[in-house]
């Protein structure tokens, strides 16, 4: 592989949605396992390994996106609350194929700061995202404030000094789904400084 290679798969990494996506539509298993082995290959200080994924799919998918909902009316304030969000969950749980929660399992020992370990698993999770297009997957990570809510740790089965990072939700791309073109805000000078 050459670095034309290597950019190119990189520059076209990209976040879809559950509107690009077939609903109902399956990815098989063994492609999810791939993404998931990707994911194991990432680096981490003191290789703590510190990244965590419970998958979702099928019954258990819809019975995720319930509980999303129930969280949602548990944390949300009255005057706050929109009941048409809990339509848009169960929605997700009938298009997408599968849901990915990104958990972060803290060292025992605590030998790295906690932003390392986050970090690791942010990586492990780039890993994902560069592996989807290559299987025909599509999706997007999404985070929130039921992913961080002390009632998703719970039902994540979750420690005490562990984190929810949020959620790979993942399909199938509707047939002839245009490429879309990726724009940078700005150059990499603008965010560089060299001495």
């Amino acid at each position: 592989m050459n670095i034309e290679e290597v950019s190119q798969l990189i520059k076209s990494r990209q976040s879809l949605y559950p509107p690009q996506m077939q609903a109902g539509a399956k990815i098989p298993d063994e492609d999810i396992w791939k993404l998931l082995e990707n994911a194991n290959y990432a680096p981490s200080h003191k290789r703590t390994e510190p990244w965590r994924y419970v998958v979702f799919s099928g019954d258990a998918l819809k019975e995720f996106f319930d509980k999303m909902g129930e969280i949602y009316k548990e944390i949300t304030p009255q005057e706050e609350f929109d009941a048409s969000k809990i339509d848009k969950f169960r929605a997700k749980g009938e298009t997408l194929s599968h849901l990915i929660a990104i958990c972060m399992k803290r060292d025992p020992q605590k030998r790295v700061p906690r932003q390392e370990e986050e970090y690791a698993v942010a990586c492990s999770v780039q890993n994902i995202l560069l592996s989807m297009k290559a299987l025909n997957i599509i999706g997007y990570w999404g985070t929130g404030k039921i992913a961080f809510s002390k009632q998703m740790k719970a039902y994540l089965n979750l420690a005490e000094e562990d984190q929810c990072m949020g959620f790979l939700q993942l399909g199938v791309p509707k047939e002839g789904l245009p490429d879309i073109p990726k724009k940078q805000m700005s150059g990499i000078e603008t965010k560089v400084e060299w001495k």
